[in-house]
């Protein structure tokens, strides 16, 4: 099941004292739109109203598949043979529906921590995968989270612990989330909407420190050295007047001899304005990249920021993705 990150309207009721049909009328007529979580030890229950009619049940027995429903009368089913503890959420209007019509999804069986792969890094990811779902994200030693929704790869709401409604697309939430994410080790879960295409979910990012084998995107050599010219660039700027790939690029030219595959009357690779490096076909990519990665320290050195960018690539998700293949990413 997947509750919303906001405060609860109500929490700590028992369905032994309810009669749902008439409950359900009065948070109809007090707070319009919502659901009801109903948990008992081995099954969930869901009901999602607006304020005429039952938007959706979901039931869901432990172990097993959720599956949805119309009409109320599985959960008075379950509610006369057990008790639950019922919870109510306000979600407003626009938030009610896409809540209540959400499709099945399957989580990921391995999660993710901050201190594996960043929120923005992992974000990145699942768009350019054109990920349908959600990132359910949760702080350590805080009660803070959030909900993040995707739909073909673009983030459209969340559901923040602070929030009210059910979902929010204001860019202020989500920067007050990263901001969060700063000083909070979080751990992620990724669902998968099941409607669409199952490679996604196959492919989703696993737990990069799992020994059974290194996940493709922690080991791609094209998207780790992209991501090693993010933060060469991050860094550079707060210094450099120019544009930071115009001193890398001479430093290409200064160490030709050294690295003559970055000769760029070679064309061996092309290295595009945003940072990132196109390889042309049968080259030697690992040369490339070391030639790069060695001359982007250079003009660290230069400009005596050493110690920033040192910082920068020490907890830096993609480190193993360079070692394994012989290229320092340290000094």
């Amino acid at each position: 099941m997947l509750i919303p990150k906001e405060k609860p309207y109500l929490a700590g009721l028992n369905s032994y004292y309810l009669n749902i049909d008439k409950f359900v009328e009065h948070l109809q007529g007090e707070i319009g739109s919502g659901c009801l979580y109903c948990q008992a030890v081995d099954q969930e229950l869901l009901i999602y109203f607006d304020e005429r009619d039952i938007v959706r049940v979901v039931i869901q027995q432990n172990g097993e598949s959720a599956w949805g429903s119309q009409g109320l009368d599985p959960v008075i089913q379950s509610l006369s043979k057990k008790s639950f503890q019922v919870t109510i959420y306000y979600l407003n209007p626009s938030s009610i529906f896409f809540w209540g019509q959400m499709p099945s999804f399957q989580r990921a069986k391995i999660r993710l921590q901050s201190t594996d792969i960043s929120l923005p890094n992992l974000i990145l990811r699942l768009q350019k995968k054109k990920f349908s779902g959600f990132l359910d994200v949760n702080l350590q030693d805080r009660d803070d989270g959030a909900i993040l929704f995707f739909h073909q790869g673009a983030r459209r709401v969340g559901s923040y612990s602070w929030g009210k409604g059910g979902g929010s697309s204001s860019d202020s939430d989500y920067s007050r989330f990263l901001d969060m994410l700063q000083t909070n080790i979080a751990t992620y879960s990724i669902g998968q909407f099941k409607d669409e295409s199952a490679e996604q979910l196959e492919s989703a990012p696993q737990d990069p420190s799992n020994d059974s084998g290194k996940e493709q995107y922690l080991s791609d050599l094209g998207t780790a050295i992209k991501e090693f010219m993010q933060l060469y660039i991050q860094v550079v700027r707060k210094k450099y007047k120019v544009d930071p790939l115009v001193p890398l690029k001479q430093k290409f030219l200064d160490h030709i001899e050294e690295y003559p595959v970055l000769d760029p009357f070679r064309k061996l690779y092309e290295l595009n304005p945003d940072g990132t490096v196109e390889f042309a076909g049968n080259v030697p990519r690992e040369e490339i990249a070391a030639g790069i990665v060695d001359c982007a320290w250079k003009v660290v050195e230069d400009n005596n920021l050493q110690k920033k960018f040192r910082k920068a690539v020490a907890g830096w998700d993609y480190r193993a993705a360079l070692e394994e293949r012989g290229i320092g990413v340290e000094r």
